[in-house]
C-alpha cells in the first residue's frame, strides 16, 4: 500500500465576471452620442461641404471610441445625407442638400393621418404671405414665368399636365419671394397638393383655378402686398370649400 498521500487539486482563481451591461453603455449608446456630435460639428461648420473627413483612427481618438463605433457612425451620417463616400476616396462633408429632408417629410405626410383640409389650413397663412411677399421682390422674368404656368394651365388636355402646370404657379411665387425656406416647405406638401389638386380641378374646372391665380397675378404686377395675400387667401378658401363639398 503506497503511504505517499494525495495530493489535493489546484485551483484556478479568476475573477466573477460582471454581469452584462454591468458599468458598460450599449455600443449603440456610443454610436448616438458620436453621431450627434459629428452632426454638431458639420452643422458648425468644424468640417467644412466638400473638406475630407478626418480617417477612423483620427476620428476614433479624438473621440475616445472604437473604431467600430466610428464607422457604424458614419453610416448613419450618409443615410442622413450629411457624409458622402466613393469607393477608394476618404468620406466628405455633403453640401447641404434639402432633398433628404423633404423627402423624409413628404413621407411623413403620406403616411399620417392627415386629410387635405389639414393641408389647406397650413397653406392659407403660408401662401398667403408667399404672395405679399412676391409682390415686393418678384422680377419682370419671374412674373413672366408666372404668366407662363397660368398660359399651360389654360391649354392643358389632361388633369395631370393641369395639375402640373396649377403647382409650377405656386413654386413660381416662392421662388419670387427670394426666401429658399418657402420653396422647401413647398416641395415638402407636394405630394399632398398634388391630390388636392387633382380632386379641386376634377370638380370646379381649371377657370376656377385660373381666376385665383390671375387675381394674384395682378397684386404682384401692381406691387401691391395687401391685395396679393387676400386674393391668395380668396383662391385658397375656394380650394377648401370644393373639398368640404366633395
Amino acid at each position: 500500500m503506497s503511504t505517499s498521500a494525495t495530493k489535493p487539486k489546484s485551483r484556478t482563481h479568476s475573477r466573477p465576471k460582471a454581469a452584462a451591461g454591468m458599468g458598460q453603455k450599449p455600443r449603440a449608446n456610443f454610436v448616438h452620442e458620436t453621431v450627434s456630435r459629428l452632426e454638431k460639428q458639420i452643422i458648425r461648420k468644424r468640417f467644412a461641404p466638400g473638406e475630407k473627413m478626418p480617417t477612423e483612427h483620427q476620428l476614433s481618438e479624438s473621440l475616445g471610441v472604437s473604431r467600430t463605433v466610428i464607422r457604424e457612425a458614419m453610416r448613419v451620417l450618409i443615410a442622413r445625407g450629411l457624409i458622402e463616400t466613393s469607393r477608394g476616396r476618404p468620406a466628405r462633408v455633403k453640401p447641404a442638400d434639402p432633398v433628404y429632408v423633404v423627402q423624409s417629410l413628404s413621407t411623413f405626410l403620406q403616411r399620417g393621418d392627415h386629410s387635405l383640409l389639414n393641408l389647406v389650413e397650413v397653406r392659407l397663412p403660408l401662401e398667403s404671405e408667399i404672395a405679399a411677399l412676391a409682390s415686393h421682390r418678384a422680377t419682370p422674368e419671374q412674373i413672366a414665368e408666372m404668366v407662363a404656368a397660368n398660359e399651360r394651365l389654360a391649354s392643358a388636355e389632361s388633369i395631370e399636365k393641369a395639375v402640373t402646370a396649377d403647382i409650377e404657379f405656386h413654386d413660381c411665387l416662392a421662388k419670387a419671394t427670394g426666401n429658399p425656406v418657402f420653396g422647401i416647405l413647398l416641395s415638402t406638401l407636394s405630394d399632398l397638393m398634388r391630390r388636392s389638386r387633382r380632386k379641386t380641378l376634377a370638380r370646379t374646372g381649371k377657370e376656377v383655378a385660373l381666376e385665383g391665380h390671375r387675381a394674384v397675378l395682378q397684386a404682384v404686377r401692381l406691387l401691391d402686398p395687401a391685395a396679393a395675400r387676400e386674393a391668395m387667401l380668396s383662391h385658397l378658401i375656394h380650394a377648401e370649400q370644393d373639398l368640404r363639398d366633395e
